[in-house]
């Protein structure tokens, strides 16, 4: 299926997402932060990219900030799953593809993921 980065730094949901898009067939890389989420996306080819904002070295918006200045990552959609709404306009405009709002659950992340996988 596809190859999709998950960046949280909550390890319990970080492994939530890890499990349940493994299930379903979905390659998952994830990252504990923003720094180790750019390396992977150095190294690496992604089909979309879950991101929390509020991450504990960096704010989550480096790595849309980063995707989007790289050639080879700016069609790679992003999906932002935040406790803070206030930030959605400003990652939209950086290039995030949709904005989930905290609390969500696991079965709108799927849907939205199985979407922005859609085109």
């Amino acid at each position: 299926m596809s190859r999709l980065l998950v960046v949280e730094d909550d390890n319990d949901l970080r492994f939530l997402y890890e499990t349940t898009f493994a299930r379903l067939g979905h390659e998952v890389i994830a990252a504990p932060n923003t720094v180790e989420a750019m390396l992977h996306l150095t190294n690496g080819d992604f089909d979309a990219i879950i991101l929390d904002l509020q991450m504990p070295d960096m704010p989550g918006q480096r790595v849309i900030e980063f995707a989007r200045d790289d050639v080879r990552l700016r069609h790679v959609p992003i999906v932002v799953v935040s406790a803070n709404e206030r930030w959605r306009a400003a990652v939209t405009a950086l290039g995030a593809r949709a904005f989930l709002v905290k609390p969500v659950t696991m079965a709108q992340i799927v849907a939205q993921i199985a979407d922005v996988l859609r085109g």
